[in-house]
């Protein structure tokens, strides 16, 4: 898909959709500091941290929360593992998705909330934006799909002019951000059905 990504957006289209950026929806960027702090401020992520956690990233969701599986044991390895700034497998993303309301969409915002640094929300606007297609579930579910975003994104936040688009995004929304956090911000902005 990583070719798929560089195809369909250019590295001209996606930062003059960068400098065209501006702030739609207000209530985002007053909870998303919040949200981050939460798991920062944390050593451990906790079963009772991560029942927390989850239901906070689903305020950013148009569906209600449910657990899936009862594999919590396992994704709080995985999740305390992420914190420490180890990278996932999709098997690791296929174990965290099951449990995790079967959704890849919010199990990618609960990873960006605890490590921002290495992880970018992955959504169906995204996923519009980057692929000119409709995000069914069986595309944008796959779990290798967003490992081939993160290393996009990568490709994306390492030119030398993301650092200059970066500063006015994060002028106009208030605070410091993460390159990802810019980089799908942008996406996001641009991937609205037409």
């Amino acid at each position: 898909m990583i070719d798929t990504f560089k195809h369909n957006i250019s590295l001209d289209k996606f930062f003059r959709d960068g400098k065209n950026f501006v702030i739609k929806r207000q209530s985002d960027y007053l909870s998303y500091p919040e949200f981050l702090k939460y798991f920062s401020d944390l050593k451990t992520i906790t079963r009772h941290n991560l029942t927390i956690g989850i239901n906070f990233t689903y305020g950013w969701m148009p569906t209600i929360f449910d657990f899936r599986s009862d594999k919590f044991d396992e994704a709080l390895i995985i999740l305390n593992e992420v914190k420490k700034g180890n990278k996932l497998t999709a098997d690791n993303l296929v174990l965290l998705k099951g449990l995790l309301n079967n959704s890849l969409v919010g199990t990618t915002k609960l990873l960006h909330f605890i490590k921002p640094d290495n992880f970018a929300i992955w959504d169906s606007r995204v996923y519009r934006y980057l692929t000119g297609k409709e995000p069914h579930d069986n595309r944008i579910g796959n779990c290798n799909t967003y490992l081939d975003y993160l290393t996009f994104c990568d490709y994306l936040t390492k030119q030398k002019e993301f650092n200059s688009l970066q500063k006015n995004i994060e002028k106009q929304v208030g605070y410091v951000m993460t390159a990802y956090r810019v980089a799908e911000l942008i996406m996001y902005s641009n991937g609205a059905k037409k």
